[in-house]
């Protein structure tokens, strides 16, 4: 299930622009109550549930920006809700000069558009929850301890 599931007419349709220029308290804020979504899109990370989690909430462009610049893109796809997804900072972190490892061509239309977003979204996701995976390897290695051979 992707997360566009969810927005209004099934993430098919162009939503607007999210205002403002804070996160958390604007652009945020108003592309969650526009949008229901509340979760990172990557990992399911609650950002009502916390404090904590609410303060690592960023608004990820879906289809990267640089991607949409060097296809041309019309501005008002590459910026519309429609092409955003909440994502908490480890998630909007990783893989954060994503690049598709598939060709790309310039959408025509903006249902190519959303067919782009779509397939881009799967496999970010795909590549951020093998980040998760890596690193929780390496944390459960607890590197911060000194080994008793140091």
């Amino acid at each position: 299930m992707l997360p566009f599931d969810n927005y209004p007419a099934f993430g098919r349709q162009l939503l607007g622009r999210a205002p403002g220029a804070n996160c958390r308290r604007e652009y945020g804020l108003a592309f969650m109550r526009r949008t229901g979504q509340t979760r990172c899109a990557y990992c399911g990370v609650d950002f009502s549930s916390t404090y904590e989690t609410w303060l690592t909430m960023a608004l990820d462009h879906v289809v990267p920006a640089s991607v949409c610049k060097a296809l041309q893109v019309p501005d008002d796809w590459r910026e519309d809700c429609a092409n955003r997804a909440l994502a908490c900072a480890a998630c909007n972190g990783f893989r954060n000069r994503y690049a598709p490892t598939f060709d790309v061509v310039l959408p025509l239309t903006l249902d190519t558009f959303f067919d782009l977003r779509d397939r881009i979204f799967a496999e970010r996701k795909d590549l951020i929850t093998a980040s998760h995976v890596a690193e929780r390897t390496f944390f459960d290695d607890r590197p911060w301890e000194l080994s008793s051979n140091s």
